[in-house]
C-alpha cells in the first residue's frame, strides 16, 4: 500500500502521513500517542489509545473500541481521521504501527477476527477499568488484548484492567519496532491549548 505525502490543514492542526507508511500485517497494533491528556493523567503514559489491524477480503481493517462503541474502519480512512479533534493540551498526536515479529497463522487469525467482529457495536466504557466491576462494555486496550488472548501467544490476568501502556509493555516482545505512520502537529494557538494554559 502506497500513500502520497499528505498535509491537510484543519482547525485542529496539520496532518502529515508519511510518503510510504509501512504496510500493516495481520494482527498489527496501532498506538496513539498524545491523543488524550485525560487518559494520560490516569495511565501516566503518553499512549492514550490502541487499535488492532485484521484483514478482511484482503484489505486491512482497523478494529477499535472508542467512545460510541466498538467499530471497524478501513485502514486508509483510519490514518486520515484518527488524529483529529484530540483534547491533548496542544501536543502533536502520533500514530505508531507495530507489526508482529512472527506472522500470525491462519488458525490464530480466524478466532481473532471472529471475536473482533462479534464485539462490534458493544458499548464503550472505562468504568470496569476504574472500578473493577464487570460490565458488557469494552475500552480500547481491553478490546485489543481480548482479541490477542484468543491466540496462544498472549495471556492477560484480566483484560479489563489493560491500558494502552500496559498492553504495549506486554505485547512488545512479540512485536517489532514501533514505526511512525501519521502525525498531526497541533496549532500552538488552538482553543484546547489556550484553555489548558489558563489552568496552569
Amino acid at each position: 500500500m502506497r500513500f502520497l505525502l499528505a498535509a491537510v490543514l484543519l482547525a485542529s492542526g496539520t496532518l502529515i502521513v508519511s510518503a510510504a507508511p509501512p504496510t500493516p500485517e495481520n494482527g498489527a497494533l496501532i498506538f496513539t500517542e498524545n491523543g488524550s491528556c485525560l487518559v494520560s493523567v490516569y495511565t501516566k503514559s503518553t499512549y492514550s489509545h490502541v487499535a488492532i489491524v485484521l484483514y478482511e477480503s484482503g484489505e486491512p481493517i482497523v478494529f477499535e473500541a472508542k467512545p460510541g462503541g466498538v467499530i471497524k474502519t478501513n485502514y486508509e480512512r483510519y490514518l486520515a481521521t484518527a488524529t483529529a479533534g484530540k483534547l491533548n493540551n496542544g501536543e502533536s498526536v502520533r500514530l505508531w504501527l507495530m507489526n508482529p515479529r512472527i506472522e500470525y497463522r491462519k488458525d490464530e487469525l480466524n478466532p481473532m477476527l471472529d471475536f473482533a467482529n462479534s464485539e462490534l457495536g458493544t458499548p464503550y466504557s472505562v468504568l470496569p477499568t476504574v472500578t473493577g466491576k464487570t460490565l458488557n462494555t469494552q475500552q480500547c486496550a481491553q478490546y485489543a488484548s481480548s482479541i490477542l488472548e484468543t491466540t496462544p501467544r498472549f495471556w492477560f490476568r484480566d483484560c479489563k484492567y489493560q491500558t494502552p501502556a500496559t498492553l504495549l509493555r506486554i505485547a512488545r516482545p512479540g512485536y517489532g519496532a514501533m514505526e511512525l505512520i501519521a502525525e498531526r502537529k497541533s496549532e500552538s494557538n488552538s482553543i484546547f491549548s489556550r484553555i489548558f494554559s489558563a489552568w496552569k
